[in-house]
């Protein structure tokens, strides 16, 4: 819960809402790629999916890194 002095525009909430948003789209894609595999009865693609996920976050953190 948010202290009342904290004002919901906060670089800190904000931050903390850009973490939750990645984490979130991390596991979204990571069950996709289990699901897919599943149907799919190839365990390639789940890998091939884990593997871009895992791709996605490291240039997505880096490239934070890098502009701010």
């Amino acid at each position: 819960m948010r202290s009342p002095a904290e004002p919901p525009d906060s670089p800190k909430r904000r931050a903390n809402l850009r973490t939750a948003l990645t984490l979130g789209s991390i596991a979204v894609v990571f069950f996709g790629g289990v699901i897919a595999a599943q149907y799919s009865g190839s365990v390639g693609i789940g890998i091939g999916v884990l593997g871009l996920a895992i791709a996605g976050f490291l240039i997505a953190v880096i490239g934070r890194g890098v502009r701010g």
